[in-house]
C-alpha cells in the first residue's frame, strides 16, 4: 500500500471507528515507510540508517523500519526490517510449482492478527499504527516473502530485464502490488490480471471492524460501507485523498492533519552540529515513543515467526 492507505484510509478509519489518537495511529502507520536511510540525511546526500546516536551522556539506539538502499541486498535488512514490518511470514497456504513457502505473506492472516490484537490491547497508538502497517500490507503484499529469495520472481527467466531485479519482495513488479487503482500481472499464478482494489476493499473491512472492536463506537459498517468502497474504486491517487477528506469533512469528522515525514524527526534530533545527536527531551517526543513501539513490534513477530527467519 502506498500513502493514501497507510496515512489517509487508516487515519479515517480510525477517526470514524472513535479509536484513541486518530492521527498519531496514522502517522505511525505512514512513518513505518519513512523511517529510513533518508531520515539521516542532513544535505540531501545518502547515508546509511545510523546504528546508535549519542544521547545525553551515552548512546540511544534507533530502529530501521524500511529501506530503500542497497542496504536491501543485506540478509539481515530482509530479516529484520522487510519481514517482520511489510512481509509478514503467513498460512503457508498457497503453493507456487508445487511447493509452499511459510515466509510468504498471507492475506488477515493468523500472524498479523495476533500481532494487531497485541497492539490494540497495548492502546499505545504507535504500536497500532505500526500494526496496522503490517496487517494492511498483508492484502497487498501477499503471495511474496521479505527474504531474496526465487520464490518472489514474477517473470520467466527469459524476460531478463525484468527478471535481473534482485528478488525481495514484490521488487520485480515494482510499485504496482501497492497502488490501489491499479491491475497488474502475477506471472507465477498465469496471466489473469490482479484487481488491486478488492484487496484494498477487503483490507479496509477487516481493520474498521478490528478497530471498531477495540473502541465499541462509530457507526455500523454497513452505513459507511458504500462511502469506503467509493474511496477505493476512485480512479487516482490525488482523487482518492481528495474523497477521504470530503468523507470526514462531510460525516462532521473534521480534516485530514498535514503530514510531514520529517516532524517528528526533527523534533528527536539535532543536526546542525557535525553529527546528529540526540536533542535533551528526545524521550518526550513521537519519534522516541515510535521507536520503542517499533522495537516491541519486532520481538512481537520474532516470538511469532522468528523460528522461520
Amino acid at each position: 500500500m502506498e500513502k493514501d492507505f497507510h496515512y489517509y484510509l487508516i487515519y479515517a478509519l480510525a477517526k470514524v471507528t472513535g479509536s484513541n489518537a486518530p492521527d498519531l495511529i496514522a502517522y505511525s502507520s505512514q512513518f513505518m515507510d519513512d523511517n529510513n536511510e533518508g531520515q539521516f540525511s542532513v544535505d540531501g546526500s545518502k547515508v546509511f540508517f545510523p546504528e546508535k546516536l549519542k544521547a545525553n551522556g551515552g548512546y540511544y539506539y534507533p530502529i530501521m523500519t524500511q529501506s530503500l538502499s542497497p542496504k536491501s541486498l543485506d540478509p539481515y535488512v530482509q530479516k529484520y526490517v522487510y519481514a517482520p514490518f511489510h512481509f509478514l511470514p503467513g498460512d503457508n497456504t498457497v503453493a507456487i510449482k508445487g511447493k509452499k513457502n511459510p515466509l510468504s505473506a498471507t492475506p488477515n492472516s493468523k500472524s498479523a492478527k495476533a500481532v494487531l490484537s497485541e497492539a490494540l490491547e497495548s492502546g499505545s497508538p504507535y504500536s497500532i499504527g505500526l500494526a496496522l502497517h503490517t496487517y494492511a500490507d498483508t492484502w497487498s503484499h501477499q503471495n511474496f516473502s521479505g527474504l531474496r529469495e526465487e520464490w518472489n520472481a514474477i517473470y520467466p527467466w527469459y524476460n531478463i530485464f525484468k527478471s535481473i531485479v534482485p528478488n525481495i519482495g514484490h521488487a520485480e513488479a515494482g510499485h504496482l502490488p501497492d497502488i490501489i487503482s491499479e491491475s497488474w500481472t502475477d506471472y507465477r499464478f498465469g496471466t489473469k490480471k490482479i484487481d488491486n482494489r478488492p484487496r484494498a476493499f477487503e483490507a479496509v473491512k477487516e481493520i474498521f471492524s478490528s478497530l471498531q472492536k477495540k473502541s465499541k463506537k462509530g457507526p455500523r459498517w454497513k452505513d459507511v460501507e458504500d462511502d469506503f468502497h467509493n474511496i477505493i474504486y476512485t480512479k487516482d491517487y490525488d482523487a482518492r485523498i481528495k474523497k477521504i477528506s470530503d468523507f470526514l469533512i462531510g460525516g462532521g469528522h473534521g480534516p485530514i492533519p498535514n503530514y510531514s515525514k520529517d516532524l517528528w524527526i526533527d523534533a528527536a534530533i539535532d543536526k546542525s552540529g557535525d553529527e546528529l545527536v540526540m536533542k535533551p527531551n528526545f524521550t518526550k517526543t513521537d519519534w522516541y515513543y515510535f521507536h520503542q513501539a517499533a522495537k516491541v513490534h519486532l520481538a512481537s513477530v520474532l516470538g511469532l515467526v522468528g523460528e522461520l527467519l
